[in-house]
């Protein structure tokens, strides 16, 4: 049994005094609530609390309102937690992210700050953006060429007019120093408008610094792997590969393959 809060109640008899311990325990995953009256010791087991109930934690809280504002809390994946190099990189992610909050821009997501547990960042707040573009207007993760074949029925026009947006929202970061190093459809989201937004910003350094040293993960076929410098061209050249991808021809020469 895991002692999880405890909190003294008093009474008032004409003065304050002392009248139970309420104490919340966890035992077998299962959250209970009860009472103690020694406030000097500690209960040991289940059976020595009086009154105890079981607190239900699933379906708590009001339903969601659509026009309450939303957060997406971004936290490690099992595969992230085996990589030695993850309290950096979620610094790095952070470093950033409070970069951008005093620089915010449309077209890049809106970051809240971190999530706290046992003074560690646990997770990355940002604004809960609608959908992935690659989910939204490529479901089936067809190919480079076999999407641009495919009619690309999904990508509407207001999809094709937003797309500039995400060009703005690079040249954003460079003009802070900032290359995202993994422009991809993967890393860009739809807000409720319509509006493309960056995101995943783990990959992100300055201009001028290493990626090989610095551990940076790019996506495979949006990033060309001999180059190891982080550069603007780094960004412009995804770019021009998202737009041909988005909107170009069947015949179009893609430049990462």
């Amino acid at each position: 049994m895991e002692i999880v809060q405890k909190n003294e109640a008093f009474k008032v008899n004409g003065k304050m005094g002392f009248s139970y311990v309420q104490v919340f325990v966890q035992q077998d995953g299962i959250l209970y609530c009860g009472k103690w009256s020694n406030r000097f010791k500690v209960p040991k087991t289940l059976q020595d609390l009086q009154e105890v109930r079981q607190i239900p934690k699933e379906n708590r809280g009001p339903e969601v309102n659509t026009t309450w504002s939303a957060v997406y809390v971004k936290r490690p994946s099992l595969l992230a937690y085996a990589n030695d190099n993850l309290d950096t990189q979620i610094a790095r992610e952070v470093d950033v992210c409070e970069i951008l909050r005093q620089n915010p821009h449309p077209n890049i997501a809106i970051y809240y700050g971190y999530e706290e547990s046992h003074g560690r960042v646990a997770g990355v707040c940002y604004k809960r953006y609608t959908s992935i573009l690659l989910e939204a207007v490529n479901p089936g993760r067809l190919d480079k060429r076999r999407f641009a074949s495919s009619g690309r029925e999904l990508v509407t026009d207001k999809t094709i007019s937003s797309l500039e947006g995400v060009l703005d929202g690079i040249q954003h970061l460079h003009s802070i120093s900032i290359v995202h190093n993994d422009i991809n459809p993967a890393n860009i989201m739809f807000d409720k408008d319509g509006t493309l937004v960056l995101i995943d910003f783990d990959s992100c350094r300055y201009i001028g610094e290493s990626l090989s040293s610095t551990k940076t993960k790019r996506t495979h076929q949006w990033h060309d792997p001999s180059v190891d410098v982080s550069l603007e061209k780094n960004n412009l050249d995804a770019f021009q590969e998202l737009r041909i991808w988005l909107i170009g021809s069947a015949d179009d020469n893609y430049n990462f393959v």
